[in-house]
């Protein structure tokens, strides 16, 4: 007795398809494996690929906002107490005591390079960023970081991004400025 599976084939006709569509299926794995593994090689693991599509380098603000806007008003809290319970989560990681205990102590003014000697994923050291830094506005001194008085702080942020020195070795500097015209008497002075 032959066994048929589909009426009119045999079981060696299935064979010979299933043998076809196993081989068929491994040329096209072998195939996408093949290109994966081209592809792979021609990115360098430690480098973002795409590092010079931002168009500001790892820069961010704090307060963190939906938008880079910040508008409060001074007389109802409610409007500001967000922004400093932010800030204080946010500097909460630049306490003095957690700066030592995890980061490098460096020179003032110039760029920490820490050579990766061929190892593959060299573990990289931060500078120390002492919350103490930032004076009135470590919240140390002023728990509303200024937003009770209509002077609020605001935090830019730069995050290390490969290759890229800020200023080229320069003191970068961070103008603040009304939205509109008619509010430019409002915005107070800016440091950077």
């Amino acid at each position: 007795m032959i066994l048929t599976l589909v009426p009119g084939r045999r079981a060696c006709l299935h064979a010979l398809i299933l043998l076809f569509y196993l081989i068929f299926y491994g040329f096209l794995t072998a195939l996408f494996t093949l290109t994966m593994w081209v592809m792979l090689q021609t990115v360098d693991p430690n480098i973002p690929k795409y590092q010079d599509r931002l168009s500001i380098p790892g820069m961010m603000i704090r307060p963190k906002t939906d938008a880079l806007d910040i508008t409060y008003n001074m007389t109802h809290t409610e409007n500001w107490e967000d922004y400093v319970k932010k800030l204080n989560i946010f500097l909460a990681d630049y306490n003095d005591s957690r700066q030592a205990a995890n980061n490098e102590l460096c020179v003032p003014g110039r760029y920490f390079v820490q050579p990766d000697n061929g190892v593959l994923n060299h573990p990289k050291r931060a500078c120390q960023f002492n919350r103490t830094m930032l004076g009135n506005c470590s919240g140390l001194v002023d728990s509303t970081y200024g937003y009770r008085e209509g002077r609020p702080c605001i935090l830019v942020k730069m995050n290390r991004v490969i290759n890229f020195f800020a200023g080229a070795n320069k003191t970068m500097n961070i103008t603040c400025a009304a939205k509109k015209f008619s509010f430019s008497s409002k915005v107070r002075v800016c440091h950077s």
